[in-house]
């Protein structure tokens, strides 16, 4: 299941949960209105660009599990992260060895 995906990329259970917007601000619909039209455009499909009402009805439940199948695939493991982050921290505590 895509909850067992996320955990072992060490994510919690409810990662992707609430995701949802039920009333969207003008602000949040220019900005997904952007997003959408530029996907369309370079995908280079011929289709008509998504209505306020279809980008509304995405916004209330955004979710699905095929879109986060590919979001844990296309991650990378949060302890991974993790430790390559901390990695850099402790070395930059050490200019000149870095030299």
């Amino acid at each position: 299941t895509p909850t067992e995906c996320a955990r072992l990329q060490g994510f919690p259970d409810w990662w992707c949960d609430g995701l949802g917007t039920e009333n969207p601000t003008e602000e949040e619909m220019a900005f997904w209105r952007e997003v959408f039209e530029t996907h369309r455009k370079i995908m280079g499909t011929s289709s008509k660009p998504k209505s306020d009402s279809q980008i509304r009805k995405w916004l209330k439940d955004p979710h699905s599990d095929s879109a986060e199948y590919r979001m844990w695939g296309n991650g990378c493991a949060l302890p991974n992260v993790y430790f390559v982050l901390c990695g850099i921290v402790y070395y930059a505590q050490f200019p000149d060895f870095l030299l």
